[in-house]
């Protein structure tokens, strides 16, 4: 007699899988919203980016230039790269962003940057000796950038 009694109601699973069921399309929902506000979607710029190691050969005597050379990685064209440099002193124009293909050395903007492609970036009456200086990527297709490199005077 107990269990026709047990058998006959079965109430109460209806209402704890409408629960888990919205609750499930909540958190949906919510990371489908945060997906498309916070843009995670586009752009994937860590994705496309160039894998490549670069360095830095400061030479103090004389000329105070500074050279860059990739090292290894991918090959990077060398219109999307850039420089930037704060904290240098004596020439004008030194500090702010510099092309990559105005440095001395640089291929031409379609050319491509590989491993032992060396440059140099100097300016007349230039003092890098408290300069920070970063190589950086703009993606050809977003317009966003990253950095790739760094150098701070000794």
């Amino acid at each position: 007699m107990l269990a026709r009694r047990f058998k006959s109601d079965d109430s109460a699973v209806s209402p704890v899988v409408g629960v888990i069921l919205m609750v499930a399309i909540t958190v949906l929902l919510a990371a489908t919203a945060a997906t498309f506000f916070l843009d995670f979607g586009s752009g994937n710029i860590g994705q496309s980016a160039p894998q490549a190691a670069f360095t830095f050969d400061y030479d103090s005597e004389g000329s105070d230039s500074l050279a860059i050379e990739h090292r290894s990685g991918d090959s990077i064209q060398a219109g999307n790269l850039y420089i930037t440099v704060s904290g240098a002193s004596g020439a004008s124009g030194a500090n702010g962003q510099h092309d990559f293909t105005s440095l001395s050395g640089a291929p031409p903007a379609g050319s491509d940057i590989t491993a032992g492609s060396r440059v140099t970036f100097s300016k007349s009456s230039l003092d890098l000796s408290e300069a920070t200086v970063t190589l950086n990527w703009k993606s050809p297709n977003s317009g966003k950038s990253i950095q790739l490199a760094s150098w701070e005077a000794p």
